[in-house]
């Protein structure tokens, strides 16, 4: 079986662009591949000298953006699989992660009551003299090389339970990334504002290094530090949410658009069509919208020239993929009509760690999102939610998208949530959140209401609140139990 070996990919990125951008601050520091893959090698030799063991599970416990980055790449280097335990959680999730992958020994910034029974290193800034002494070629007993099923990162979902689900990225996935990277232009000069404690950060950032792409840092966000960044460092790309650049638009006042070369990724949760003209309005042209998940990663891209005859379009299925969308019998729906997805791709895990029994996302080599979707023939595939959030009102479903979409039609609603209350007779109540453009000008419920129920009829909402801002998860999703429950 091929044998990957990410310690080999770093020193070869290293020896043929040494003085290549690895790493881009805004204020025009920078660290070549030179200097980054010394940095990761004297970290690994300290580590082994402070007794790291290759191939013992290894969490992460650091918030500073470029030490995170370093130890991460260490440790990979070192043929050894990890899992960021991020300071967001709080001390009981981080030990039942941890456990939850066999953890040994930890990576950290300062420790901590709960880390009791695990070895554990503090590191030091790396770029310190601390480390200069260890500056070494990592030895080959420790930088054999594994199989492309090996582990090399424990990813975490960005669910809202309690503890999240914990599945395996292999260095297969790993790899797939790097090679996307490759070739593709617009990730060679790329910016990500979300912390480098989040999984799908730290992954993406992982192999764009392995690519030989720059990351670039942006330590103060706001939407003119953004657009001027963009232009003196030449960014490529920016990787934000889009509950974030909805943020940045409302709370800034008007600026330059972004350089034409730089183009905006955005996802996690729903791009609206209104955030879409947006963003098209006031920032850039090149406005890209995924459809991803943690587990699969890209499922489809909705480009530019997509946007305003599908302004709820999330693009066509990513190539190396096989989609389909099924009815309640596994059956593919009718072309049009809204059902499950499900999907295939390489590189994609086969189940939960830890997880009692058989996991129903996983199953027959397909990977369930458990998300509705609709696609006619020869356009971009529709998202429609989830499908634990469709309620069902006296038998009738109800998506919550089609009730955001009606509300954020209006005129005076910047964003809106729809989830359902809990009823004995009838099932579920549909209910919605708005956040609106003006809160100084209110517009009455009973005109928003009027306006769903001439649109929607049976399926409009039955109440409508609103609020100062729609709580979301890290990811930027709605969290509609919580709004449901306040």
């Amino acid at each position: 079986m091929q044998r990957l070996s990410p310690y080999a990919v770093l020193k070869e990125v290293a020896s043929r662009q040494p003085d290549h951008d690895a790493i881009v601050f805004d204020d025009k520091s920078r660290i070549t591949y030179g200097e980054f893959a010394e940095r990761v090698t004297s970290l690994a030799g300290w580590l082994l000298s402070q007794g790291f063991v290759p191939g013992a599970a290894a969490g992460i416990c650091i918030r500073d953006e470029i030490n995170h980055l370093v130890a991460s790449m260490a440790v990979l280097c070192m043929d050894t699989a990890q899992i960021s335990l991020a300071s967001h959680e709080n001390a009981t999730t981080r030990r039942a992660l941890a456990d939850r992958v066999g953890v040994t020994q930890l990576i950290v910034e300062t420790p901590e009551a709960w880390m009791e029974g695990l070895r554990t290193i503090e590191m030091p800034a790396t770029g310190t003299e601390v480390l200069r002494g260890f500056r070494c070629e990592l030895p080959d007993a420790v930088c054999q090389g594994r199989t492309i099923d090996s582990v090399a990162i424990y990813q975490n979902t960005s669910g809202s339970t309690n503890v999240p689900k914990t599945f395996a990225i292999s260095l297969e996935r790993l790899d797939i990334l790097s090679t996307r990277y490759i070739n593709d232009e617009k990730e060679r000069r790329v910016l990500r504002t979300g912390s480098i404690e989040f999984d799908a950060h730290r992954l993406h950032r992982l192999g764009l290094l392995l690519a030989g792409r720059s990351c670039l840092f942006l330590r103060h966000l706001n939407l003119q530090a953004l657009v001027d960044f963009c232009k003196s460092a030449e960014v490529t790309a920016i990787h934000m949410g889009g509950y974030k650049l909805s943020g940045l638009l409302r709370s800034a006042a008007a600026t330059g658009r972004l350089p034409s070369v730089t183009s905006v990724h955005t996802g996690g949760a729903r791009v609206p069509g209104y955030l879409r003209k947006e963003l098209t309005r006031a920032l850039t042209d090149n406005l890209y919208v995924l459809y991803a998940t943690s587990e699969a990663g890209m499922i489809s891209c909705a480009t530019p020239d997509q946007h305003e005859n599908f302004p709820e379009g999330v693009g066509f299925p990513a190539s190396g993929l096989t989609l389909e969308i099924i009815g309640p019998d596994s059956a593919e729906v009718s072309p049009g009509d809204i059902g499950q997805i499900r999907v295939k791709k390489g590189g994609v895990p086969k189940n939960y760690i830890a997880e009692p029994g058989t996991s129903s996302n996983f199953q027959d080599g397909w990977f369930y999102p458990r998300d509705l979707v609709s696609q006619r023939p020869g356009e971009p595939l529709i998202f429609h939610g989830r499908a634990d959030d469709v309620m069902i009102l006296n038998g009738l479903n109800i998506f919550p998208s089609a009730i955001e979409d009606t509300l954020e039609s209006h005129p005076a609603v910047k964003e809106a949530v729809a989830y359902a209350i809990k009823s004995r007779v009838h099932g579920e109540i549909p209910v919605a959140a708005v956040v609106l453009n003006d809160p100084s000008t209110p517009t009455e419920a009973p005109a928003l209401l009027n306006h769903c129920r001439h649109a929607l009829g049976i399926r409009a909402p039955r109440q409508i609140i609103v609020v100062d801002r729609i709580p979301r998860n890290a990811a930027g999703k709605p969290l509609r139990r919580e709004l449901a429950l306040s």
